[in-house]
């Protein structure tokens, strides 16, 4: 029974994560739902504070913070994505993972509107007309070429068919778009919204004109889509939410700049702002300075919305490992998502 379990266990949870007053009001509402176990918020020295852990909430977490947590059974990511943690330590030591999925509709949607933008043209126009006061279309300029190009009815492909990929297609059905659905590894399921699901990468580019990566950062994914696969994709739109290193930098750069790629809504890149600094530059390489591209500082799964849904769902997964020993969510042992 539950009173045994807790009479013999008790749990101790340390949040590592930045915390604002929800975030406080919910460890509040643990200790009163879950009074003989321990969920600490301050500390002093971070090293003696995990040493006894059992649970560690943290999105980011050194080797030399999990070494130190000796006693650790599980860490609770309060978001999707997992390579700010120390993994093959953590595999190597059998300690579990629990994320939550629950931004996905969120990520789907800035997919979208990354794509739309593009096709639209609100980037360009909105400069022009902001800017330098010019106009576009006929009624300006007298050319039927001066326009915008709708995404209604194209053939996409979704590079992952987890819950952002599943989301995505679920939108893109709303322009009655075919969507092919790409996963790694073979299925007799097709998802709700997919027209198709392969294993096949090659066939799923060559049949769509909007690609749409949302793939986690693996060894199995990590220049998934190299340099030749991008010299490939003539004519085609990709937008990344996933992993910047999942399509090589180098080649991403070169595909938009010669025209091979229609264009790109990118908003996982390969270099990041240090802590506390707002300023960096995204990539190696000029991206920024091309015009078929459309930039977005990793955000997508940024919403007041998402965020509070990602609070919640951690805190369900916590309660339910503390109950029954077992979280909500939680990833595959040996991949790791």
């Amino acid at each position: 029974s539950r009173i045994f379990y807790k009479e013999i266990i008790t749990v101790k949870v340390i949040f590592l994560n930045k915390l604002n007053r929800a975030w406080v009001e919910s460890v509040e509402a643990l200790r009163k739902e879950f009074p003989h176990d321990h969920f600490v918020t301050e500390w002093e020295n971070i090293d003696h504070a995990v040493a006894n852990a059992d649970a560690l909430v943290a999105g980011e977490l050194s080797l030399g913070v999990v070494r130190q947590a000796r006693g650790l059974k599980i860490i609770f990511v309060p978001y999707v994505g997992l390579d700010a943690l120390p993994l093959d330590h953590i595999k190597a030591r059998g300690i579990r993972v629990a994320n939550v999925h629950v931004n996905a509709p969120f990520v789907a949607e800035r997919c979208i509107a990354m794509a739309m933008a593009f096709y639209g043209k609100v980037v360009e126009y909105h400069n022009d007309l902001k800017e330098h006061q010019k106009w576009h279309g006929y009624w300006a300029s007298g050319s039927v070429t001066d326009t915008w190009t709708s995404m209604q009815g194209r053939t996409c492909a979704v590079i992952g068919t987890g819950a952002i990929g599943k989301q995505i297609a679920r939108f893109l059905k709303a322009f009655d778009c075919r969507v092919i659905g790409f996963r790694k590894r073979p299925s007799e399921e097709t998802p709700a919204d997919f027209d198709k699901i392969t294993v096949n990468l090659s066939e799923a580019l060559s049949e769509s004109e909007l690609v749409f990566v949302t793939l986690p950062l693996t060894p199995e994914t990590k220049g998934l889509f190299s340099a030749e696969v991008l010299a490939g994709m003539k004519g085609k739109f990709l937008v990344n939410v996933g992993r910047g290193e999942v399509v090589d930098e180098e080649g991403l750069y070169l595909a938009l700049k010669n025209g091979i790629l229609k264009g790109a809504g990118i908003d996982v890149w390969y270099q990041y702002p240090e802590k506390g600094k707002t300023t960096a530059n995204p990539s190696r390489y000029p991206i920024l300075d091309l015009p078929n591209v459309v930039l977005s500082p990793h955000l997508a799964g940024l919403t007041p919305e998402a965020s509070a849904k990602n609070l919640e769902a951690t805190m369900e997964s916590v309660k339910s490992y503390i109950r029954t020993g077992r979280a909500i969510s939680e990833v595959s042992p040996e991949k790791l998502y």
